[in-house]
């Protein structure tokens, strides 16, 4: 076909638990000399997208255990450039609801093709993901100039400059790299002071709201940011930068009901990050929320996650020496569920934390822990030797004392 290497893709991405479109649609791509590549799972899902470079990617908007919009912000924040910049089409065999709208409203730059669907109506959706693609490339290459610009000169008002001079051409994406720099140069009230008119004059525009609430969060004006990312969450539901921003505003507000309520949300919205419940339950901690840390836990990890998880990540600071970070990991761990059998694992190693400070104290500490950690497991014999050991020691000193 005639321009084909420039107005349509050469491999796309379908990703949809329904099968049924990809049979309507392959033999049809394929006269067409395009490969499609079919991932039915998660999984497959991101194998693929990880692997393989698209020019487009099909996705359902019901697709599970991940949503489809869920899922293209994911990729739209991966870590390669080139993978953020994929024109992303949203299928769907439902009629959208008005969340979904305001959603894909918000993120931009996305096509929307109901179900089903055959290759001649899909073809023209291609081209335009296709000039969506180029565009935001040309969009990343520039902002990246932009700031690798500022990060070597340090010249904050000669990069400025230079995205002013685009601004005709770049419209409000130029807007987005001119408080990027602001807030890369934790110059937070310039990016307000930029931002704030604009935003007043288009109280509906929710990337400027979302950049004001996002200053305000740097400057620590939580009260005053709430407000307006509890309205574009009512609006646009499912944002997980705004849902992440949220649960710090309401961690700071002293809101620790309304901050496990998001958590739980965002725990459910990512199904391919098993530990960041952990990262929750760190936040909760970390706010003297424990009480709320521990029915967060109860109510989405199993004993054993959490033996695994802290035992892992004690050793860890505990072989970089850092013994007070790995016992106040641990201890956290022994408040889940104080009771249960594998907790002998835990106080095995807080005494091992203990021994490693080569303290009188350190080690009546480790014999203290040894003792639970035997009550639990009585035939641990690692717990025994170690035992032996530190009363070795004990004596040792209150001989020589």
């Amino acid at each position: 076909m005639a321009g084909n290497e420039d107005n349509l893709p050469k491999r796309i991405l379908l990703v949809d638990d329904d099968t049924s479109i990809a049979a309507l649609i392959d033999e049809g791509l394929q006269r067409q000399h395009i490969t499609l590549d079919k991932a039915q799972s998660l999984d497959t899902a991101l194998y693929y997208f990880n692997q393989t470079r698209y020019d487009v990617v099909l996705v359902s908007l019901e697709f599970k255990p991940m949503q489809g919009l869920v899922l293209v912000q994911r990729w739209r924040a991966h870590e390669i450039p080139d993978r953020r910049c994929v024109g992303f089409i949203m299928v769907t065999g439902n009629k959208i609801t008005d969340s979904n709208t305001g959603l894909i409203k918000e993120l931009g730059d996305l096509e929307v093709l109901p179900k089903p669907f055959s290759v001649i109506q899909l073809l023209p959706v291609l081209q335009k993901s296709m000039a969506t693609r180029r565009r935001l490339l040309a969009f990343q290459e520039l902002k990246d100039k932009v700031l690798s610009y500022y990060a070597k000169t340090n010249d904050l008002a000669k990069s400025i400059e230079a995205v002013k001079k685009r601004l005709p051409e770049l419209g409000h994406k130029g807007i987005s790299v001119l408080y990027g720099l602001y807030e890369k140069a934790e110059r937070y009230d310039d990016a307000l002071n930029l931002i704030g008119p604009l935003s007043d004059r288009d109280p509906t525009n929710a990337g400027l709201l979302n950049a004001k609430a996002t200053m305000l969060m740097h400057l620590g004006r939580y009260d005053e940011a709430k407000p307006l990312l509890e309205k574009l969450d009512e609006l646009a539901p499912q944002n997980i930068a705004r849902i992440e921003q949220l649960t710090d505003a309401y961690m700071e507000l002293n809101q620790p009901d309304d901050g496990v309520s998001k958590m739980k949300e965002m725990i459910i919205l990512s199904p391919d990050q098993p530990d960041l419940k952990f990262e929750m339950f760190s936040k909760l901690y970390e706010h003297g929320y424990d009480d709320h840390a521990v029915s967060l836990g109860k109510e989405t990890t199993t004993p054993m996650e959490i033996v695994r998880f802290y035992n892992n990540k004690g050793v860890v600071l505990s072989k970089n020496n850092e013994i007070d970070k790995a016992l106040k990991e641990y201890d956290h761990a022994l408040k889940f569920y104080p009771q249960f059998k594998k907790n002998y694992l835990i106080y095995f190693n807080v005494a091992l934390a203990h021994m490693h400070t080569k303290t009188v104290d350190g080690y009546e500490k480790a014999q203290k822990s040894l003792k639970l950690c035997l009550q639990l497991e009585p035939t641990y014999d690692k717990a025994r030797q170690a035992m032996e050991q530190v009363e070795k020691v004990l004596q040792q000193h209150k001989k020589a004392s």
